[in-house]
């Protein structure tokens, strides 16, 4: 259940703060998290939200993947949260943790949250690069527009950033 995952990642907050007594941003990072956990479990929270992070909920400790882990273990850190920031910052997750399932399928051949349509588990396959951009509009566009963004990222591959030559 999500509300348990925050839980569990709010006293992994509260370690930190036994390790750093001197930095408060654990335990204001750790009420954040309470809240957020309290507010997926209220009567406000959007049932779409919750049912696109579902997926992505292995268990307990684990929601998403890399980018996911790093956006909640900050979640509260540097600013003052009220509920107000929770709903977005659920949307927020959801746009993550596809863009982890995502990642997930290109590094691995596979989408274990099953959320990829086919053309978007076979760009990843093929290792098309997708910006988060994409993962941003994905919930409101139509499949065809999907497919017509995929196509367009396969065929404008990135250019590399390495340091020019001079001449």
């Amino acid at each position: 259940m999500l509300s348990d995952y925050l839980r569990s990642r709010a006293e992994w907050r509260r370690r930190q703060e036994k390790d750093y007594p001197n930095d408060e941003r654990h335990e204001r990072s750790a009420m954040a998290l309470e809240s957020l956990a309290d507010y997926v479990d209220g009567p406000d929270v959007s049932q779409s939200a919750i049912d696109r992070l579902g997926p992505h909920l292995s268990d307990e400790e684990t929601l998403g993947g890399e980018r996911t882990e790093r956006a909640v273990s900050k979640y509260g850190m540097g600013t003052h949260i009220t509920t107000d920031h929770h709903a977005a910052f659920l949307d927020e997750l959801g746009v993550l943790c596809e863009f982890d399932a995502y990642e997930h399928a290109k590094e691995h051949g596979e989408d274990p949250s099953h959320t990829l349509v086919a053309f978007e588990l076979e760009a990843a396959k093929d290792g098309v690069v997708l910006p988060r951009r994409y993962f941003e509009i994905r919930q409101d566009a139509t499949q065809d527009e999907l497919q017509k963004a995929v196509e367009g990222h396969r065929a404008t591959p990135l250019k590399p950033s390495g340091p020019r030559e001079v001449g």
